[in-house]
């Protein structure tokens, strides 16, 4: 199934958006991890990995329109503030990147627009899915997945173009 039009047009362009997991009916803010939010136990994540939880907003990244297929949009997705891009680690896991070490674009899968933005699907540039993966506790008693694309549940997103 192809995009439709509207999508296809709406999104072809370079824009500034929010990103939410949707769980079910409930939209989980994107956040970057950091070395402070942890336990010492278990896996310590470093700074900037994305991560879906807690209740603060959804952090704000700039989608660069690279290219498209019938139903894909392609896009090099960065940081508003700052210079850092996304990109995947060796073991699938979303980061935050210099810029200059990510050369991969991401995309982006648009299945349905929404009242105030478009539920997708993000994949890589092989083409495999971002998926969620609970974490371990935190100090903040909230709950984080990781953003992976080789292992963890199949995640929709809601894109909110800002811009």
């Amino acid at each position: 199934m192809g995009m439709t039009t509207d999508s296809a047009t709406e999104l072809q362009r370079d824009f500034k958006a929010t990103i939410y997991w949707m769980k079910g009916d409930v939209l989980v803010p994107i956040r970057r991890s950091k070395t402070t939010d942890k336990f010492t136990w278990g896996v310590v994540p470093g700074d900037d990995w994305l991560q879906a939880g807690g209740d603060q907003p959804s952090m704000v990244l700039d989608f660069e329109f690279h290219s498209k297929t019938e139903d894909r949009l392609h896009y090099m997705i960065s940081r508003s503030s700052g210079f850092s891009r996304l990109g995947r680690s060796v073991n699938g896991y979303l980061g935050l990147y210099q810029v200059s070490e990510v050369t991969d674009y991401w995309k982006l899968e648009p299945l349905r627009h929404a009242p105030n933005g478009w539920v997708c699907r993000l994949r890589d540039h092989e083409g495999h899915g971002v998926k969620t993966w609970q974490d371990d506790p935190h100090f903040d008693n909230f709950t984080y997945h990781f953003l992976n694309t080789y292992e963890g549940n199949d995640a929709e997103f809601l894109v909110v173009p800002t811009t």
